[in-house]
């Protein structure tokens, strides 16, 4: 099986990022998270290929890489499709979470 890891890490200060490390505390952003991807696979054809109902959900832990202007959220072949769809992944732009990024945080402040 292929794997892909992407490793958020400070390269001033060698710290290794979570997910949780980008939003606030105490904010549910797995529930948000989970909303917006499940609303991009009813939504969106470019992911018509998701087996049904094999989404369950964005967990405290999800593969994950960001750029300058997205969060990108990835799942493994055969999670959530076949393996020919290779690592199924879900772009949310950070306009569309703002409100749960706490950009005072470290990893915020890290690339931005």
């Amino acid at each position: 099986m292929p794997t892909r890891i992407f490793t958020p890490i400070d390269l001033r200060t060698g710290t290794f990022y979570e997910l949780k490390d980008l939003f606030k505390p105490s904010i549910p952003y797995t529930e948000r998270l989970s909303e917006i991807v499940g609303r991009q696979i009813k939504t969106d054809p470019q992911y018509s290929y998701v087996f049904p109902d094999a989404y369950k959900g964005i967990a405290p832990d999800q593969p994950f890489y960001v750029d300058g202007e997205a969060l990108y959220l990835y799942f493994a072949p055969y999670e959530i499709a076949p393996y020919s769809a290779g690592f199924p992944t879900f772009r949310i732009p950070y306009a569309e979470i703002m409100g749960l990024i706490n950009t005072e945080g470290a990893f915020w402040r890290s690339y931005h």
